[in-house]
C-alpha cells in the first residue's frame, strides 16, 4: 500500500528538532512557599509562553508524532469507516484542538484563575514547572505516543506502534490482559475520568471517545482491575510522574510497568532527567548518521533506539 510505504519512509527521516522553549528548570525549585509566591507570576508567565512556542510548532508540523497520527488516522478511516467519528477524535491529537493540548490548556487556565485548588503556592510553582515541561516540543511529542500506539493497535498490527515492543510482547512482559483498543489511554484524564459507581471506582470515557467502550462489547473497567492487569502506557508509567498535574498525580496513581522482555524498549527512562542537548546526542540524533531500519527482520528494537530524543531527528522505534 503506498500510504503505509509512504509512513514507513517517514520513520527513518524524521523531523528535524526545534530547541526547547522556556526550559523546565529555573536553578532548582523554591525551598519555601515564601519564595514560590515570588517567583510564581514569573514561571505562569513563562508556562504561557511555553504553550505559544508548542502550539507554533503543532501548526507548522514540526511536531513528529502529530504527523505520524494524521497519516495512522487517515489509513484506518479508509480500512474501517465505521470508525470514522472515534478516529475524526484521535485525530484531532494531532492538532491544537485535541485532547492532549487542550488538557494544558484547561491546567494553566486552572493554575491562572483557581489558586484555591492548590494546596500552598509550592504546589502552584510545581504545577507551573510540570506544564512547561510538558510543553517543550520534544516532551509533547512523546506524550503523543499512547495516541500513535492506539491507532497502530487498532490497524492489527499492519501499522508498526512506535517507542515500544510489539503488543504481544509487552502483554507477555508485564503479565497483562489485552483490554482492548484505546487501553493505553485509560488514566489518562484527558480522555475520560475515574467515576463512583456503588462504591467502586469505574473508568468513563468523556462523550467524544465512548466507542472505545462499544469496541469491547460495552465492557468497562474498575481501577482496582485496570491497575492490576493493565499494559504499559507513556502516559500512566513516565509523564503523570513527570509533567501530569499536581492536582491528579497521587489520585488513583497506578502501579508502575516494565517497557518491555528482557530489552530497554523505546525510551530509556534515566535520559528523561538530561538537558534537551544530552537528548539529543544519541545514534539517531546525530546529523549525518546513518540510523538502522526499525523494521529490520533481525531485531523487533534495534538497540539505538535507546537514549534517544523521539522529537529530535532519525527515524521511529519500535513495532
Amino acid at each position: 500500500m503506498p500510504q503505509i510505504r509512504f509512513i514507513l519512509f517517514i520513520l527513518f527521516i524524521g523531523i528535524l528538532s526545534l530547541s526547547g522553549c522556556g526550559g523546565s528548570d529555573n536553578g532548582g525549585p523554591p525551598a519555601t512557599s515564601a519564595q514560590a509566591q515570588s517567583k510564581l507570576p514569573d514561571r505562569i508567565a513563562t508556562a504561557e509562553k511555553s504553550l505559544q512556542h508548542l502550539k507554533q510548532a503543532i501548526n507548522s508540523g514540526l511536531v513528529r508524532n502529530a504527523f505520524i497520527i494524521k497519516e495512522y488516522a487517515k489509513i484506518l478511516k479508509s480500512q474501517k469507516p465505521e470508525l470514522k467519528v472515534l478516529l475524526n477524535n484521535l485525530e484531532k491529537d494531532a492538532t491544537v484542538d485535541g485532547a492532549i493540548f487542550k488538557n494544558l490548556e484547561n491546567r494553566l487556565s486552572a493554575l491562572k484563575n483557581q489558586p484555591e485548588l492548590f494546596e500552598t503556592p509550592l504546589a502552584q510553582y510545581q504545577e507551573a514547572n510540570a506544564i512547561i515541561d510538558a510543553a517543550q516540543p520534544e516532551n509533547y511529542n512523546l506524550i503523543l505516543i499512547d495516541v500513535v500506539n492506539v491507532l497502530a493497535d487498532m490497524s492489527g498490527g499492519t501499522l508498526p506502534r512506535v517507542d515500544t515492543a510489539p503488543k504481544q510482547e509487552t502483554l507477555a512482559a508485564n503479565r497483562s490482559q489485552d483490554m482492548g483498543p484505546g487501553n493505553q489511554l485509560i488514566g489518562n484524564p484527558a480522555y475520560g475520568q475515574w467515576t463512583n459507581q456503588g462504591g467502586t471506582s469505574i473508568w468513563e470515557w468523556y462523550g467524544m471517545y465512548a466507542m472505545f467502550r462499544d469496541l469491547v462489547g460495552g465492557r468497562s473497567y474498575s481501577y482496582n482491575q485496570w491497575n492490576r492487569n493493565r499494559d504499559w502506557s507513556y502516559y500512566n508509567d513516565v509523564a503523570r510522574n513527570r509533567n501530569g498535574s499536581v492536582l491528579k498525580k497521587n489520585k488513583f496513581a497506578p502501579k508502575s510497568k516494565k517497557y518491555g522482555a528482557k530489552r530497554d524498549y523505546g525510551v530509556n527512562r534515566k535520559s528523561y532527567g538530561s538537558s534537551s542537548a544530552e537528548r539529543r546526542k544519541s545514534t539517531f540524533g546525530s546529523p549525518g548518521s546513518k540510523s538502522k531500519s526499525a523494521f529490520s527482520k533481525k531485531s523487533s528494537a534495534p538497540a539505538s533506539f535507546r537514549n534517544r530524543s523521539t522529537y529530535s531527528r532519525g527515524g521511529f522505534g519500535g513495532k
